[in-house]
């Protein structure tokens, strides 16, 4: 376990040193552009922003649009470094090398952009869940006992799913 921790901490650490190579709006662009799919200019924009008032802990101060001459140049020059294409109708989306970049980025396992997004989440919450389930497995059970009535409605939640799957067969 001790060995996990050294290697997600050392994964992390590296992918934070990238991150600071790239800059800021860079790495945004990339982001809204992975989450989102294809889009102009003013879309990403509103991605940005959307994305920054959704990561902020206090909703009561208004996150600042980035600027077109901020996100335009930088667009353009993401062209040039072959990190995102433009496509005729104005939209743009990410190359290859752009998701080869983010996956490495966020530490994604490079199969999420080979799947449709309703796959690719999927695989993401069920990561999360089986994550969990291991850090649960890890907690001396005196420490469980006092929630028992919740894993125990966790557990039939995840039984019925399971079972609903195998309806179809």
């Amino acid at each position: 376990m001790w060995d996990t921790f050294k290697n997600l901490h050392r994964d992390f650490h590296e992918r934070m040193e990238q991150m600071q190579k790239f800059g800021g709006l860079r790495i945004l662009i990339l982001h809204v552009l992975d989450e989102n799919g294809p889009g102009n200019g003013v879309e990403i924009m509103d991605a940005i922003q959307a994305h920054q008032e959704s990561c902020k802990m206090s909703k009561r101060q208004r996150t600042p649009r980035p600027s077109p001459g901020s996100v335009y140049p930088m667009l353009k020059k993401m062209v040039d470094e072959d990190l995102v294409i433009k496509a005729e109708d104005g939209r743009y989306s990410l190359t290859e090398k752009g998701q080869n970049i983010i996956d490495k980025l966020s530490g994604h396992l490079g199969y999420h952009h080979k799947m449709d997004r309703g796959e690719y989440s999927i695989r993401k919450a069920l990561n999360e869940i089986e994550g969990y389930i291991s850090y649960l497995e890890d907690i001396k059970e005196e420490k469980l006992a006092s929630h028992e009535e919740i894993i125990g409605e966790l557990a039939k939640r995840l039984y019925t799913v399971n079972k609903s799957l195998k309806k179809d067969e």
